[in-house]
């Protein structure tokens, strides 16, 4: 064995410590109580009746003031609300963090329905 040399360079996270942790008698520890799973919200929703359903036309409104009547309407308790005449508008219905049935009736522009976590969306359209 003509020069050869045993040189054991850790690598970053072996130097950290990564890789020492011992994972034997870890328990699966419970956070939450899963039947409790109906009752978390974000902070700021609304109580929505889905049978509760209303129009809203966006034709001459700008994304930002379609965005603010949505809310409002959710603050109404509507559960379903479709949007007419979309026209292709950029960021329509974005942030929508409720339960919701949200139903366009037309083309959406850019980053339509972004950032969004609760509602159901259909886009009759492209």
């Amino acid at each position: 064995m003509a020069n050869i040399k045993n040189t054991e360079t850790k690598t970053k996270a072996q130097s950290m410590g990564m890789h020492t942790e011992v994972l034997t008698g870890r328990t699966q520890q419970k956070f939450f109580n899963p039947d409790e799973a109906e009752n978390f919200y974000y902070f700021g929703t609304y109580d929505v009746d889905f049978n509760k359903r209303t129009e809203l036309d966006v034709k001459e409104m700008s994304a930002p003031d379609a965005n603010k009547e949505i809310d409002n309407l959710m603050s109404q308790g509507y559960g379903t609300i479709v949007i007419k005449n979309p026209q292709g508008k950029h960021s329509l219905g974005v942030g929508i963090l409720n339960k919701l049935n949200l139903i366009f009736e037309g083309s959406l522009g850019y980053f339509g329905m972004g950032s969004c976590d609760g509602p159901t969306v259909r886009i009759n359209g492209r």
